[in-house]
């Protein structure tokens, strides 16, 4: 038997395929016959009715949606402030702020928490977020997109059958904030 320590110290022979695989993956770049294919990597969630997506390094944080504290005289879209690990984080209801169809009753709140530190901000989704995976083909016209909605998106793809909006995150911020 080999002492822990001995087995965390030794090199490893890692396997080429798996070192490009890897490289790959990190840049987004797959080889599809012969050709290569640039495709985006996406966490997606759902808000109401609509279908959004955003980049992995745009959100922190997945938590259950547990105690929010109300601020009085806020509008009804901010739901007030959560304690994220001693950080006070503003929550969004998006559905809310733009005037979406309401989750159905039986979907389970979740809190995505967007940007770190002082930026962070955390918004309602609708469940679980998933993994999505999607390249030009899959672009539609933004303008599928409600009006409302359009300055804060990147872009808009139809993947397996569902819209998906990719949301610019920076902006989401900004225009929360004004």
């Amino acid at each position: 038997p080999m002492l822990p320590v001995a087995a965390l110290t030794q090199a490893f022979d890692i396997p080429a395929q798996t070192v490009a695989l890897e490289t790959a993956v990190a840049s987004d770049t797959f080889a599809r016959e012969g050709e290569v294919v640039r495709e985006q990597l996406r966490q997606g969630f759902l808000v109401g009715n609509l279908g959004f997506m955003i980049r992995y390094e745009d959100g922190s944080e997945l938590t259950e949606l547990q105690t929010v504290f109300h601020l009085p005289n806020s509008p009804r879209w901010f739901r007030g402030v959560y304690n994220l690990h001693g950080l006070l984080v503003p929550v969004i209801d998006l559905a809310s702020f733009w005037n979406l169809a309401e989750s159905p009753a039986n979907s389970s709140g979740m809190l995505l928490v967007l940007s770190r530190g002082a930026d962070a901000t955390g918004v309602i989704i609708d469940g679980l977020p998933q993994r999505l995976r999607w390249s030009d083909e899959h672009r539609v016209d933004l303008n599928v997109a409600p009006p409302q909605l359009q300055p804060v998106l990147r872009d808009a793809c139809l993947i397996d059958g569902r819209l998906w909006l990719d949301l610019d995150c920076d902006s989401l911020l900004d225009n929360l904030e004004q």
